[in-house]
This record gives C-alpha cells, structure tokens and sequence, in this order.
C-alpha cells in the first residue's frame, strides 16, 4: 500500500479527499492522508481558517510533512484562485492560457521546495471547477430551481471544459454558484455534490485534474 499526503486549503478539500478521493484510490493499493494548512499558531496550538494568506505558511507544512519517511509522495491541493502574491512564480506569469500559467507555478513551486518525494498540484481554478462537470448534482439541495440551474449549466456549454471556467472576483466557478444559488455551502453542498458525479467524469471532462490522479496512481 501506497503512502500518499495531500496537503489541502481547507475543510471541504479534506472531506473530498476523505468522502470520495480516498475510497477511489484506496482499490488502487493507494492510501491517502490529508492535512490542512496551518494558517495560525496561538500558544503554539496549530488553527485553521480555511485559504491562504501567505506562501510561508505552506512551505512550512510541506517542509515538516516531508521530513517523514512514512509517505511515498507528498502532494498539494490548492486552488489557484486566490494564491498569495508571494507564491513561487506569481510575480512573472507567462503569457498565455491557464494551462501555461498553472504549469509555471507548479514547476516554481517544485524547485522551491526541491523534494524528489513532492508533486504540487493546484487545481484550476477552485474547487467548484469539478461541481461544473454535472451542475445538476446540486439538484438534491436545490430542486426549487430548476432555471437557475439551468442557466449555471449554460455556463459549462460555453467552455471547452470546466478548468477554463474564469479566474476573478466576478467570474471564478464559486462565485457564479453563488450568484444564482445564494444558499450553497461549500463545505456541506460540495463534497457530496462530487461524490454524485463520481471521479471518472471529473478525469474525463478535467485534464490537469486527470494528470495528477494519474501521476499518484504511477506510483
């Protein structure tokens, strides 16, 4: 059995690793941990808030998690909406689509932290990006509106695939959730969202998503 840490943002990245990632490469011979980055100490007492204010903050927990021989890989999943500024290879994207610029920062976050036992992996461009695959696995919670579902599924026609859905205040896949279905909850509406959909759709519809599953399962 595989060894495999996944350093996440926050709560519902755990519970999606733990609820649907985990039984997934668990038939694999591939065993998933998660923990989440520490973004506050208080009397030396790690506390989470969710997101990332600071790159200092995950390359301390990756330092500490690869310090232990018990994993086989230790590997991220952050959002690449809303980095920190001072994230490895912020301060000189390249010109070109999301894929050019999410492969930059992986390849500066790699050679930042220079571990043969670290695969970065951010995901484009958050996590709502996979509830995109099929918008109607938020039927369940919001059955009332069936229009407004609608529309957020016009939005995934209009891209070629869902980790081209845009990357901004207005735009990202969170807030055009939230615009149409002002009760979503991250946390409780979206890990059971993609568990429904199930992790084949999402590889076939996500290629980058798909590229770091496949990497996991090489090992």
């Amino acid at each position: 059995m595989k060894q495999v840490m996944i350093l996440v943002e926050g709560q519902t990245e755990e519970a999606f690793v733990n609820m649907v990632l985990q039984p997934y490469l668990n038939e694999k011979g591939i065993y998933l941990s998660t923990t989440m980055v520490c973004t506050k100490k208080v009397k030396g007492v790690r506390r989470y808030r969710g997101g990332i204010g600071d790159y200092d903050q995950v390359k301390r927990d990756l330092s500490t998690l690869l310090k232990s021989s018990h994993f086989n890989l230790v590997t991220t999943f952050l959002d690449y909406y809303g980095l920190p500024s001072n994230f490895p290879g912020q301060s000189k994207l390249p010109i070109g689509d999301c894929y050019v610029k999410i492969e930059h920062l992986e390849k500066e976050l790699k050679e930042d932290i220079s571990n043969v036992n670290f695969h970065p992996f951010i995901m484009l461009h958050e996590f709502e990006t996979m509830i995109f695959c099929d918008i109607y696995s938020l039927r369940d919670f919001f059955s009332d509106k069936p229009r407004r579902l609608d529309k957020l599924n016009k939005v995934f026609v209009e891209h070629s695939n869902p980790e081209l859905i845009n990357n901004s205040r207005e735009t990202a896949p969170s807030k055009r959730i939230l615009e149409e279905l002002e009760n979503y909850e991250k946390p409780l509406h979206g890990p059971i969202a993609i568990k429904n959909i199930g992790i084949d759709k999402i590889r076939e519809l996500c290629p980058h998503f798909n590229e770091w599953l496949t990497y996991i399962e090489s090992l």
